[in-house]
């Protein structure tokens, strides 16, 4: 009786932990730029879907930043904002973004991170658009949407 009770309970400890939902951590971008929008750029991960970075270059576009590429391992410049990014994908019945990470550089010192998260578990919520979760990161990093903000964005509207 007491290795079934046991067994029930790692079940169930299994179960609900393998239902963990994806979300985001990190905190936005800590540069005094006083008002003014810094030039940037952005690090090429030849290992992460070239998607990735067309998704962080529509943002900039998008949101009004100017950014160029630098070679995969290039040196930053102080000067500039530098963006380094890479994100992991998976597969559990279909392909889904499974871990990512953009960190911003300023004179040499990390200004700011964002990490994303979709645990391989029964939760269906891991199966979504990268694009979306994507720019969420950036909107973070950028200071649009905090950490809070984005999971929670994400756990209710593909539910």
């Amino acid at each position: 009786m007491k290795i079934i009770d046991i067994a029930l309970c790692t079940l169930a400890i299994g179960f609900l932990s393998a239902c963990a939902a994806p979300r985001y951590t990190g905190a936005s971008l800590s540069l005094n730029q006083n008002g003014n929008k810094p030039e940037i750029e952005i690090i090429v991960d030849t290992s992460t879907k070239v998607g990735f970075l067309n998704t962080i270059e529509k943002w900039l576009s998008d949101n009004g930043y100017k950014s160029t590429r630098k070679p995969d391992h290039s040196r930053h410049d102080p000067n500039k904002l530098t963006l380094e990014y890479e994100g992991h994908w998976r597969w559990d019945f279909a392909l889904f973004l499974s871990e990512a990470k953009i960190e911003a550089f300023n004179e040499w010192h990390r200004v700011g991170e964002v990490i994303y998260k979709a645990p391989n578990n029964l939760n269906a919520n891991k199966y979504s658009n990268a694009v979306e979760r994507i720019n969420y990161m950036m909107d973070i990093l950028f200071g649009k949407l905090t950490a809070v903000e984005a999971t929670k964005s994400i756990n209710t509207s593909s539910n």
